[in-house]
């Protein structure tokens, strides 16, 4: 996990990992938002499926957010600018004909990102408690 982490600070201080890994981010997110605003037609049991597809997203969007981004603390730098994407995609969904605002699907997303940050957070108090019992 140390290695990890020294590796992530090291890739963030090379412009083109920093500006690349933003610039994806920025299309990833124009690219949701156009999906979002599409008309999709899933069968019935997908429909399931599709909090757990917001989850898997928003907890990419985190990690992607945590590596093109050094600022702390998370949730101001990284996690309320998701939490407003993932408002504005439903507020965008209530306005297009085939689409409908969800309350549940806006907390799907709220979810994956906070499952990230609470796997994140337990990897860095675990690395810390091995690091204060000396072990590597």
């Amino acid at each position: 996990m140390r290695k990890l982490i020294h590796l992530v600070r090291q890739l963030r201080r090379i412009i083109f990992f920093k500006v690349s890994t933003r610039a994806l981010v920025i299309f990833l997110m124009i690219a949701g938002a156009w999906v979002a605003t599409r008309t999709l037609d899933f069968p019935e049991a997908f429909e399931i499926n599709d909090k757990f597809i917001h989850i898997i997203v928003f907890f990419g969007f985190s990690v992607l957010m945590d590596l093109a981004i050094s600022r702390h603390p998370f949730w101001l730098w990284k996690g309320l600018p998701l939490i407003m994407y993932g408002a504005i995609i439903e507020i965008l969904q209530y306005f297009s004909p085939d689409r409908s605002f969800s309350l549940f699907d806006w907390m799907a997303d709220i979810f994956g990102i906070l499952l990230y940050f609470i796997i994140k957070a337990f990897l860095l108090w675990r690395e810390s408690i091995r690091s204060i019992n000396g072990r590597q």
